[in-house]
């Protein structure tokens, strides 16, 4: 039988990579602002994703364990970068709101998050790239119906 073209090793040693990569281009950003990685993603984050404020969100979104988000949410709240505010209708959730000293932070981590995609995406065609939006959307249904059929495999 042949072996499948995408085994999940595959798929998990290339996002590892992409990871590593992404922070790797965000470290002139970190090391600037003396942000951590981690710090830096929320902001960019909360950012570049409305309606997604709270730390719940990012937790379900960037994969990242509710401790180190809590802990750096922490410290950019003592840093002047983020507020938190009360979400009317819902006493158990807070919003995480970017302040005006977040702003520099986010216009240099979005222009670091495009010239990374560029380079990602250096020697492909539009059509390619239109190909590979295809599959991920795929991808992205495929994996929720898999998440929907086999609800235990989602606990974190």
């Amino acid at each position: 039988m042949p072996e499948p073209l995408l085994t999940a090793s595959a798929m998990f040693a290339n996002a590892a990579r992409f990871s590593d990569a992404y922070h790797a281009a965000l470290s002139p950003l970190c090391a600037e602002t003396g942000l951590p990685p981690a710090a830096a993603d929320i902001l960019l984050f909360l950012a570049n994703n409305p309606g997604c404020e709270t730390a719940g969100a990012i937790c379900r979104m960037r994969g990242l364990k509710p401790a180190i988000v809590s802990f750096h949410i922490d410290r950019l709240v003592g840093e002047g970068f983020l507020q938190r505010q009360p979400v009317p209708g819902d006493r158990r959730k807070t919003a995480l709101v970017l302040t005006e000293k977040a702003a520099p932070v986010i216009e240099q981590g979005r222009r670091l998050q495009k010239s990374f995609a560029d380079r990602l995406t250096e020697g492909l065609r539009a059509e390619d790239l239109a190909h590979f939006r295809r599959c991920v959307a795929a991808f992205e249904r495929n994996i929720e119906r898999i998440r929907m059929e086999n609800p235990k495999g989602t606990e974190m």
